[in-house]
């Protein structure tokens, strides 16, 4: 994660993509869940979900709204 915060300093859109980034891993450990667990939920692989997390792959929309559902939170929230 240090070497994609490190890699895109200065662009606003990458800060908020690492923000999102940032509280999905957050709510995935306050829910107990492993990225193999959370993968398998929103219907991708651990090796896919950890790419997510580590902004080596982008979230659509439908799997960040199935994020919201699992994380019990608004779409808005877990996105701004």
């Amino acid at each position: 994660m240090r070497k994609l915060i490190n890699n895109l300093e200065g662009n606003p859109i990458k800060k908020k993509e690492i923000e999102i980034l940032t509280r999905i891993k957050k709510l995935r450990s306050e829910k107990g869940l492993s990225q193999y667990h959370l993968g398998k939920r929103i219907g991708i692989s651990q090796n896919a979900y950890y790419k997510v997390e580590n902004g080596l792959t982008r979230l659509d929309l439908q799997r960040l709204i199935q994020l919201s559902f699992i994380f019990e939170i608004e779409l808005s929230k877990l996105v701004c």
